[in-house]
């Protein structure tokens, strides 16, 4: 009766993982394209103000001055 040997010093063949990305991006967009968004109603009332006009503001500045102590005629 003949026995099995192992050949020694032989590994495993190796996986390769080079599309490994490219499989997750898949199925990432797959769950993404699948997935129903839950509709759920909200438990805080949100009061939007309705514009009565409309008007184009000219020229509005940002910039904000603050004084502080005593003014100036210099500033007035």
């Amino acid at each position: 009766m003949a026995r099995i040997q192992r050949k020694r010093g032989k590994s495993t063949p190796k996986i390769s993982t080079s599309s490994l990305p490219d499989i997750v991006f898949i199925l990432l967009f797959f769950f993404m394209v699948i997935t129903k968004m839950r509709e759920t109603e909200l438990k805080v009332r949100v009061v939007v103000p309705q514009a009565t006009e409309l008007e184009k503001l000219e020229q509005k500045s940002l910039v904000h001055y603050i004084y502080i102590g005593r003014p100036t005629p210099r500033y007035q």
